[in-house]
């Protein structure tokens, strides 16, 4: 009987909780500021505490997450001119692969983007965040999958980590809600249109417009606010979904 058991994979258990968190964060699951507990986020994900203490030493060596107290960890908050550098950033970089995405073969790789964007403008009319959240970044990753830069889309994973939690401030203004995905909405189109077209340089365009039109609205939302540097942290919160 013995023989006949296999070894809990630990590492598999950790790599879940972890893949479980970093979405949450790429969703919006939380607020920037927001505080969290490894002990609530074990009991949300239903797993012990240990696994979720590996994943998170993980989301803040990668500065999704910052370590408070030994208990307790907040999702990295709002701050002005953090966040400007990181839409600079941003605007070169998924600039970078969009031009590469531009030469794609694929293709299904136009009907994809089509229906991404058509997700998003249901959802958006709906006032659906969570659906528009997850068609934008499902538009924006599959253009940059076509760039078939594997390195390059790591890079950007990991700045989307960093800023994806501002972005659901717009589920609490139904202003900043339409200012960010109606807006977008339209940029998309114009970048599937210089896609189709092979305008590297149009694509390219529209990619860094729509980051910088997002930016605008939220940099001009949490200064309305008073809501930037220095943020207040929430109190910590016991997540019912996370996953």
């Amino acid at each position: 009987m013995r023989s006949e058991l296999s070894p809990v994979d630990v590492t598999t258990v950790q790599e879940r909780v972890y893949q479980s968190l970093r979405l949450a964060l790429l969703k919006g699951r939380f607020l920037p500021g927001e505080q969290v507990s490894i002990r609530g986020l074990a009991k949300a994900l239903g797993t012990s505490p240990m696994p979720v203490r590996e994943a998170v030493k993980r989301l803040v060596a990668e500065k999704g997450l910052e370590q408070s107290s030994d208990r307790l960890l907040r999702v990295a908050p709002y701050v002005a001119s953090v966040h400007e550098e990181y839409i600079r950033i941003r605007m070169q970089v998924e600039g970078f692969a969009t031009e590469k995405a531009c030469l794609s073969k694929d293709p299904l790789l136009i009907d994809k983007l089509k229906q991404h964007n058509a997700t998003m403008l249901e959802a958006t009319q709906g006032r659906d965040l969570e659906a528009a959240l997850a068609a934008n970044q499902a538009f924006h990753f599959e253009l940059y999958r076509a760039a078939r830069y594997p390195q390059l889309l790591d890079i950007i994973s990991n700045l989307w980590l960093r800023t994806g939690p501002i972005l659901a401030a717009s589920r609490h203004d139904r202003d900043l809600f339409g200012r960010v995905f109606d807006i977008g909405v339209q940029i998309h189109e114009e970048a599937i249109e210089a896609i189709v077209q092979k305008d590297r340089v149009a694509a390219r365009r529209a990619i860094a417009l729509d980051i910088r039109a997002a930016h605008y609205a939220i940099r001009r939302y949490y200064a309305a606010s008073r809501e930037a540097e220095p943020v207040e942290a929430p109190a910590a919160r016991q997540p019912a979904e996370v996953g």
